[in-house]
């Protein structure tokens, strides 16, 4: 599940055949961003589905308090560093 953030990244996710939802179409059932949705929401939703569902986000501070919840989740900055270094000998 990508964040509001990213949430063209799902697009192009879902054209490669990898299952990749936004947060808005998992928890409102559409895609339409212009609709908040907190961070606490977004927390209570993914703790509720049990590790079943990945985030995928920009976002420092709810990638931190996922890592606090044991939620899964992938800070694309991690992603972009941890490249950096194995591609830097």
């Amino acid at each position: 599940m990508t964040d509001a953030n990213i949430s063209g990244l799902s697009k192009e996710l879902k054209a490669q055949g990898i299952d990749c939802q936004t947060v808005h179409e998992l928890m409102m059932n559409k895609n339409d961003t212009r609709v908040q949705i907190k961070d606490p929401e977004i927390l209570k939703f993914l703790h509720a589905q049990n590790k079943k569902i990945t985030l995928i986000t920009l976002d420092t501070e709810l990638a931190e308090y996922c890592r606090s919840f044991e939620i899964p989740c992938i800070r694309v900055q991690d992603l972009v560093r941890d490249h950096i270094k194995q591609t830097n000998h």
